[in-house]
């Protein structure tokens, strides 16, 4: 079980980073320039770069291996974030540097966690684990990560400011990078294992796209959650932040908040790890994001006690934690196999080629109408998004198919 415990570690290593950078560079920008709109700035370059990156990579993950690409990718996202705290402490950090490294850990990390998210199946078959427990795991660390890193975040910037939280997020990717090169065998294919071995750039990237549009299930899930990623991302990057400063509370209570649905998270991808191969994919899904989306959101537009926001924020969290090893496990049984890599990169990118905008829009938004009304609009969209593939076919495609020996899925 080296493997599989060598890519949970590595995948916890580099979620946990990633969760504290999303709090650390959210209210650091808020700090050094009292602007909402620079902080959907930054996010839109960060996120923008996040989905060309993962978009256009995938070809690569296929034909260099997804080991490699990880383990660089992480060295250079671990790089960049390092030079935040380094630059702005020389006083060498114009807004303009900062976009231009924001970008440059964005391009960084969306090959990375690609990587490390299409290495699953070949895990699981060198090890014969069944698929949905490597997802399960996998979904678990990520869920975990979400308590760990908000809440670690929180209190660094809390305690000490924004600037050693980002040094603790460049250490936890080199971890990560250190951990993968140790415990995954080099993986590029081996010869006549690739049906496009030889092929140019741009046919692997059609083949890719080809693949995951013309599969309604997939073509489905792609538009829903790249309607509700961008509405979360507009939360987590600039709606939250200027929720809690708005109410008198700091940078702490934002990591409480994540924590709370972090470890709620946790515990419902447990549930998924152990025993969601027994319950019906389909009505698990859907329940999950309806009570994941809206009632997280509305809850911030009312006028109720820190407590009652945590209890609905931890609700959610369960909800959304049979999401994760359910999509994966979808993802990697609909995949042939040999374009698991660019297939998870793509589908990544296109899950949030909206989110860029989002965090924008909800700062301009904020200064029109204020908060409450921007998360109702927000909440209202949510629900619309999650329900709209109910009146299609495509939803059936989610359902355990039968066994098939040319998919990315794992013996049992």
């Amino acid at each position: 079980m080296r493997g599989v415990a060598g890519l949970v570690t590595a995948e916890a290593l580099c979620y946990t980073a990633t969760r504290v950078a999303m709090i650390a560079i959210p209210w650091f920008v808020l700090e050094s320039t009292g602007s909402p709109v620079s902080m959907g700035v930054v996010a839109f370059f960060e996120i923008g770069s996040y989905t060309l990156a993962r978009l256009f990579g995938g070809p690569l993950l296929d034909r260099a291996g997804q080991r490699a690409v990880s383990v660089r990718a992480d060295l250079v996202a671990a790089g960049a974030v390092a030079c935040v705290p380094l630059l702005y402490s020389a006083g060498l950090l114009p807004f303009p540097v900062l976009l231009a490294l924001v970008t440059l850990v964005g391009l960084a990390t969306g090959p990375a966690e690609a990587a490390k998210v299409s290495m699953a199946p070949a895990v699981a078959e060198r090890t014969g684990t069944r698929v949905e427990r490597v997802t399960g795991l996998t979904g678990t660390v990520d869920r975990l990560s979400m308590t760990v890193g908000p809440v670690l975040a929180g209190g660094f910037v809390s305690l000490a400011g924004p600037l050693p939280a980002l040094y603790a997020n460049a250490v936890l990717l080199v971890a990560a990078a250190a951990t993968l090169a140790a415990t995954q065998p080099r993986d590029r294919p081996a010869p006549g294992t690739d049906p496009e071995a030889g092929s140019g750039y741009l046919v692997r990237l059609r083949t890719g796209w080809r693949v995951i549009w013309t599969d309604t299930t997939l073509r489905a899930l792609v538009v829903m959650l790249a309607v509700t990623n961008m509405i979360d991302m507009s939360v987590t990057s600039v709606l939250l932040p200027v929720w809690v400063r708005e109410n008198g509370m700091g940078p702490a209570v934002v990591g409480l908040m994540g924590g709370v649905l972090g470890a709620a998270s946790v515990a419902g991808s447990l549930v998924a790890t152990a025993v969601g191969h027994l319950l019906p994919r389909r009505a698990v899904f859907f329940a999950g994001l309806v009570v994941a989306g809206p009632p997280r959101l509305l809850v911030l537009a009312l006028d109720v006690p820190l407590w009652a926001v945590l209890a609905v924020w931890g609700l959610c969290g369960l909800g959304g934690g049979v999401l994760n090893p359910i999509l994966s496990t979808v993802l990697f049984e609909r995949l042939p196999r040999h374009v698991v890599g660019r297939g998870t990169a793509m589908i990544g990118a296109l899950t949030r080629v909206a989110a860029p905008l989002g965090a924008p829009v909800a700062g301009a938004a904020l200064g029109l109408a204020g908060a409450a009304p921007v998360l109702v609009a927000c909440a209202a969209l949510y629900l619309v998004a999650v329900l709209a593939p109910l009146a299609g076919r495509a939803v059936g495609g989610l359902d355990a198919p039968e066994p098939d020996p040319g998919r990315a899925q794992a013996p049992g």
